[in-house]
């Protein structure tokens, strides 16, 4: 809610590869592992003057968005997921006439575009609050001509009014339904929305963006957003913790433990949890996760364990092959622990982490007070149920 209006960002997934050459849409094609549109989804989720989002998709990938990404991610925020047209005007169009609260203040965004700030999001709301409208826009770097129909420059344009014009691009509720409303009546098809609001005779306003704010329409695209996603992890990453863990099974399957030993500016804080029946494998696994769980703020952070099944998945990309192999390690064998490998994954999207392997029972003074925390948890009367532990 900003100053009593409500604000819902209608996010736009209805593309596809072509560009790309891909079989896939390119708003579920992966970023570090994690879908295009998750990402984005998750910007908009984590602002907290977003009130509502709506999606819209492809009409046959309705049921596959809210499962595999609203569902699995666990966005709240998302209310509706409506199917979408053959052109992207009409799929806007779509999703504003499924806004229930006209009071409201609209942002249109590419599902493609990941890397839109927080800050720059919330500076075309309150545009939008205060003028009627706000769009993102970077300033053209490049010297651009006009030519005519045979390719001859025609003139010079002046490089400092020009705009590169991204998204989100925000409105109030009545200005964006009856410029959409009008382009309708008039059969007028725009490049975007902001076009549709000039054709009603109203200012937009535009608000400087960012350059990182791509819109991902090509293979290399994918290629810079890598990049781009790995140097914003470091840029958010500010603490620096030492984290040791290890697991222990009495039986292999049987009881079992993990402990773990983290260590920041000196100061040290142990845990360690024992369950019921498990595996050596998972207890393994599952210390680095509750470890990492345990940090509040993305963070640089050196993992040392002593399981080179675990180094191993992580540095060598074994983990990351099966999820995208649809978690089978070969066309004959499906991975183990699946979901804890799904949870490590997505806790190394959010951290900027560096895996190293010690020698078990080597005098290392860390891994072994791990070892001796995971063996004492088994040992505990309040054993705990490892209820993604399978016979």
């Amino acid at each position: 809610m900003y100053k009593n209006l409500y604000c819902i960002a209608i996010i736009v997934a209805a593309g596809n590869g072509k560009r790309m050459n891909s079989n896939i849409n390119k708003q579920f094609l992966n970023i570090s592992y994690k879908p295009v549109i998750a990402h984005t989804i998750q910007v908009f989720e984590n602002i907290n003057e977003i009130d509502e989002i709506i999606v819209v998709t492809k009409n046959n990938l309705l049921d596959y968005l809210k499962i595999e990404i609203v569902d699995k991610y666990n966005f709240t925020k998302v209310k509706k997921i409506v199917p979408g047209s053959y052109e992207r005007q009409y799929s806007v169009f779509e999703g504003i006439k499924n806004i229930d609260n006209t009071n409201s203040i609209v942002l249109v965004h590419d599902g493609v575009r990941p890397f839109v700030k927080k800050e720059n999001i919330v500076d075309t709301i309150i545009s939008a609050y205060e003028y009627g409208s706000g769009v993102l826009g970077v300033r053209v770097k490049d010297t651009i001509k006009m030519s005519n129909n045979n390719n001859i420059i025609q003139s010079t344009l002046e490089r400092g009014n020009l705009w590169s014009i991204q998204t989100p691009q925000t409105f109030r509720y009545d200005i964006i339904y009856n410029a959409h409303s009008e382009a309708i009546k008039n059969n007028f098809l725009g490049t975007d929305d902001s076009i549709l609001v000039e054709k009603i005779n109203i200012d937009v306003k535009i608000i400087e963006g960012d350059y990182n704010n791509i819109k991902i329409t090509t293979n290399e695209d994918i290629v810079l957003a890598e990049h781009i996603f790995e140097s914003n992890l470091k840029i958010k990453s500010k603490k620096n913790i030492d984290i040791y863990t290890d697991g222990a099974c009495s039986g292999n399957p049987g009881k079992g433990g993990y402990g773990i030993v983290m260590i920041h500016n000196g100061l040290r804080k142990e845990f360690s949890e024992g369950f019921k029946k498990t595996t050596n494998n998972r207890m393994e696994i599952l210390a680095v996760i509750k470890a990492l769980e345990f940090l509040k703020e993305p963070c640089n952070v050196n993992i040392y364990s002593d399981s080179k099944y675990v180094i191993d998945a992580i540095t060598k990309g074994w983990a990351k092959k099966w999820k995208l192999n649809n978690w089978k390690r070969n066309k004959n064998e499906m991975a183990s622990n699946i979901d804890l490998w799904e949870r490590i994954l997505n806790l190394l999207e959010i951290h900027n982490t560096n895996f190293i392997w010690v020698k078990g029972h080597a005098n290392n003074i860390e891994n072994e007070r791990c070892d001796y925390l995971a063996k004492k948890a088994i040992e505990c009367s309040n054993l705990q149920c490892d209820k993604g532990y399978k016979e």
